[in-house]
């Protein structure tokens, strides 16, 4: 599976198409820990491992999936390692797209579509097609909300409470974005936004990981300045858990990010997600569900897949706080 937290929810539709198709007993899951923990609620298989980024921790777990005896492996990252740790874990079928010079590792090697021309979700449903058989369902078709366990969403529930942002209805900010900065909405218009939803009646957690920290602070500081009292306002930057995250999105009346993990999990769970894109493209990696709103702004040179830009983000200073503030409401 793939490292990237949205990557890995994208590949939700082809993981439970493929457990319809073969059982879930059948399947074997191989991703970092934490993701392995969020995508298990599915169910669409019984058993995995957590996949160590290198060393004889990684060898371990070659050989427990050789142990297990996988007749086919689905590499869905496009990286040269992948296709080698499929080949060592002795799958006698390996499915994955070309590139990287692994193609020979490879028993099928499809050749990828340009970036953009089928969503993420779609290109991996054309991968698992190959083991299946034929089609899968297109998207999201079939597959519900990610569910999230009870003690997820209580203690989401306890640190909402612990920070003050209990009571009223919940409006998550991710300003952060791993990436680069071409994907970031600026944090003074994340900070503009999370004010007017404060005098809405929301309480605004403002949330991203511990290296986004100090602009989630900002950008929570700042809301309640502008907001005044008395709105509830607080970072949860690096305070949770992946699961926690996924508690508070769970607890979510309204979630807005960047193109970024948080979008794609709050969208997983069902939350009314609203997703600002900037370098990357919409059509390619938009998170999945029916309460998805995008906003998006394209110039010529757009989808540049950028991680900094030279002219100053004209995708993203195109887009203003009212249009934002509008799809919040739609």
């Amino acid at each position: 599976m793939p490292n990237w937290l949205g990557d890995v929810l994208l590949a939700r539709p082809v993981l439970n198409a493929l457990a319809r198709a073969h059982g879930a007993a059948n399947l074997r899951a191989a991703a970092p820990a934490a993701l392995l923990e969020l995508v298990a609620e599915d169910g669409a298989f019984q058993s995995s491992d957590a996949w160590p980024a290198r060393g004889a921790e990684r060898e371990a777990a070659r050989a427990r999936v050789r142990a297990w005896g996988p007749a086919a492996a689905l590499v869905l990252p496009p990286s040269f390692s992948s296709a080698l740790d499929a080949l060592r874990c002795g799958a006698r079928v390996r499915v994955g797209f070309a590139g990287e010079g692994r193609s020979p590792l490879l028993t099928r090697a499809l050749r990828r579509p340009a970036r953009g021309a089928r969503h993420l979700s779609e290109e991996y449903l054309d991968l698992g097609a190959v083991l299946a058989g034929g089609p899968l369902p297109a998207n999201d078709a079939g597959v519900p909300p990610l569910p999230v366990p009870a003690t997820w969403r209580e203690r989401a529930r306890a640190l909402l409470h612990e920070r003050g942002l209990d009571g009223a209805p919940l409006a998550l900010l991710g300003p952060g974005a791993i990436y680069g900065p071409a994907k970031r909405w600026e944090a003074p218009r994340f900070a503009e936004l999370g004010a007017r939803l404060a005098r809405r009646g929301h309480a605004v957690a403002v949330c991203g990981t511990a290296a986004e920290s100090e602009v989630c602070a900002a950008v929570a500081a700042e809301v309640a300045a502008r907001a005044g009292a008395p709105a509830k306002v607080a970072s949860l930057a690096g305070a949770t858990t992946l699961a926690d995250q996924a508690g508070l999105c769970a607890c979510a009346a309204l979630a807005v990010c960047n193109d970024s993990g948080l979008a794609h999990l709050a969208a997983a769970v069902g939350a009314h997600t609203v997703v600002v894109f900037g370098s990357t493209s919409s059509a390619w990696t938009a998170p999945l569900g029916a309460r998805v709103r995008i906003v998006q702004h394209a110039p010529v040179c757009s989808p540049c897949f950028q991680r900094r830009c030279r002219i100053g983000t004209p995708c993203l200073q195109a887009v203003t706080v009212n249009e934002v503030e509008a799809a919040c409401v739609a």
